[in-house]
């Protein structure tokens, strides 16, 4: 059988679906370009459209959702050593949420009035994290996900504190008017409910770690290979674009 180069590199190392690198190199593209537009609009360059910015609830969708593909590609990878399976899922979990209460430390000194306290880095550890506690029940994930995402919708537009502790913010309960208090706000629910859609879709499409369905060749293209490596550093790129983006406005509007 003669194998697609894709095919041919996934097979000779650990097991790496390049669709999924595409999709999440497109997707922080697209959160760069969102983000370029909201910080023109903060140093009062060029007013932010509104409409436009609004399709910013594309790119957590997106996010969320691969989180969850790629947790079961990552599982797949120890089915036989499930002990290893957990230590590295908390392990990665721990660590993305730490970064996430960098940009806590971060936000609270340059940005006070508007700091970071449970934003999408915090979200996605803790989403992580929780998956460990239902790799066991793959049949259940789907309904127990439409149920954290009602409940999660449900206590955004229904309910609401004054002065919410942690604990209430990252399960979803905040001040009506959250968008003034924070410039990043994801809590668990509704957002563990599209990690878990995205740990299905995973169960499904990459079963038992191989690909369920036939796609050609991408690699032998080159906007692929752009946003392919783009997704491998999707990370990376999430931790210095805004400095980068923030500091360049700045300096413009020195000169």
């Amino acid at each position: 059988m003669n194998l697609s180069r894709t095919q041919q590199r996934e097979k000779g190392q650990s097991q790496r679906f390049i669709e999924l690198d595409i999709l999440r190199g497109f997707a922080i593209l697209f959160m760069i370009i969102l983000h370029l537009f909201w910080d023109l609009d903060y140093f009062g360059i060029l007013p932010l459209n509104k409409n436009f910015y609004s399709l910013n609830i594309i790119v957590p969708v997106m996010f969320f959702l691969l989180v969850g593909i790629c947790q079961t590609v990552n599982n797949n990878k120890y089915q036989n050593q499930p002990r290893k399976m957990y230590f590295r899922t908390i392990q990665r979990g721990l660590w993305v949420f730490n970064l996430g209460m960098l940009f806590t430390l971060l936000t609270a000194v340059f940005l006070p009035d508007r700091p970071i306290l449970f934003g999408v880095l915090h979200c996605i550890g803790c989403c992580i994290i929780l998956s460990t506690l239902l790799l066991k029940f793959k049949s259940t994930n789907i309904i127990l996900a439409v149920l954290i995402i009602v409940s999660g919708l449900a206590i955004g537009f229904f309910y609401s504190v004054e002065n919410p502790n942690m604990v209430e913010l990252a399960t979803g309960i905040h001040e009506p008017d959250i968008a003034a208090h924070t410039i990043d706000y994801f809590p668990i629910l509704p957002w563990f409910g599209i990690c878990l859609l995205g740990i299905t879709l995973g169960n499904i499409l990459y079963k038992d770690n191989k690909r369920r369905y036939p796609i050609p060749d991408l690699s032998k293209y080159k906007p692929t290979k752009i946003f392919s490596w783009l997704g491998k550093h999707s990370l990376f790129i999430y931790l210095i674009h805004q400095p980068i983006i923030a500091g360049f406005l700045f300096l413009v509007m020195m000169i």
